[in-house]
């Protein structure tokens, strides 16, 4: 009979890439706005750093100047951003659209945004098919490799979703044009005058914090 001191330990077995735990939407968006430049991500850890604040407020719905400069939880205005929609359902209900935000799925990117420079080749795609990228507008995922495109028209629609329900929101269209005309012009975004520029992955990373 084997002596119990003789026994070796039995180890953890060690966990296989697919044992992590699963990021909520949120968490995922943190990650993506982290991964995506030094500087922005610098805002997150500041945050990160606030005694007893809860995982789930490390993404407060602010305007893009008021992004770069929460310091604590309680600014946090909810009631900005609670109307506004991922992606993911602006692509599933596509029959929402014109009553939520008096748009129709149907309308040209280059009618409502500017389609210049890298973006170009959008212009004559829909809306809905820069949401929803189907299989045969490959082009589109060529073109908007970091899904700046594809947030700013989800940004569009809650704008526009706000302003029918008289919500006030973070992100207005005017903002939300705004936005995606500097980024265009210039390769990048400040969300203050002072910032450094935001690059296309981080200006989508952002907008994801804004979505309910």
């Amino acid at each position: 009979m084997e002596d119990q001191a003789d026994r070796k330990p039995t180890m953890p077995e060690a966990q296989g890439p697919h044992d992590a735990p699963q990021l909520d939407a949120r968490g995922a968006a943190r990650r993506r706005f982290t991964r995506a430049g030094v500087g922005a991500a610098g805002v997150i850890l500041t945050l990160h750093s606030q005694a007893g604040m809860a995982a789930d407020e490390l993404l407060p719905c602010a305007s893009p100047s008021g992004f770069m400069s929460i310091k604590t939880a309680s600014h946090n205005p909810q009631n900005s951003c609670t109307n506004n929609r991922s992606h993911g359902y602006w692509k599933n209900h596509g029959s929402a659209w014109m009553s939520s935000t008096g748009t129709s799925p149907d309308t040209r990117f280059g009618d409502v945004l500017a389609a210049r420079g890298n973006y170009a080749g959008l212009a004559d795609y829909t809306l809905m098919q820069v949401l929803a990228r189907p299989k045969e507008a490959k082009e589109i995922k060529e073109i908007d490799r970091n899904n700046v495109a594809m947030q700013i028209v989800t940004a569009l629609l809650n704008a526009r979703s706000s302003a029918r329900s008289g919500i006030p929101s973070v992100l207005p269209e005017d903002k939300v044009v705004a936005m995606w005309d500097e980024f265009t012009l210039t390769n990048g975004y400040k969300p203050t005058g002072s910032a450094t520029p935001w690059t296309g992955a981080q200006i989508a990373g952002y907008l994801e914090t804004t979505f309910r």
